[in-house]
Parts: structure tokens; C-alpha cells; sequence
């Protein structure tokens, strides 16, 4: 076995990181689209509903 010099070692780490960082986005996409698959499932809240903040509006002019 041959000794490498720094340089080829330097470009072995860089290529392994590079792999470790592409195999991270590719899960971090899988992990996006099944999110927004999701998301397509999930039914919106219905904006006509009332808050919660003006139902309690509604109990402000209650006497004590």
C-alpha cells in the first residue's frame, strides 16, 4: 500500500462529506413531498368559524 499524499486524503474526505450531504437531501426531499402530500390531505380551517378571540369578545359584557 502506497502512502497518499495530503492533497489525495484532503479530496477522499471532501468526496465522503459530499456523499453524506447528498444522501441528506435526498432524504430532506423525500421528507418535503410527503409533507405536502400531506398538507393535500389535511382539510384548511374554515376561516367562517369565529376566533377564539372573538368568542371571548362575546363574554366580556357578562355581569359578575
Amino acid at each position: 500500500m502506497t502512502a497518499r499524499t495530503p492533497s489525495e486524503l484532503i479530496r477522499e474526505e471532501a468526496d465522503l462529506l459530499a456523499a453524506g450531504i447528498e444522501l441528506q437531501q435526498q432524504g430532506l426531499d423525500l421528507l418535503l413531498a410527503e409533507m405536502r402530500a400531506l398538507a393535500a390531505l389535511i382539510p384548511g380551517e374554515d376561516s367562517r368559524l369565529p376566533t377564539d378571540a372573538e368568542v371571548e369578545a362575546g363574554f366580556d359584557n357578562m355581569p359578575v
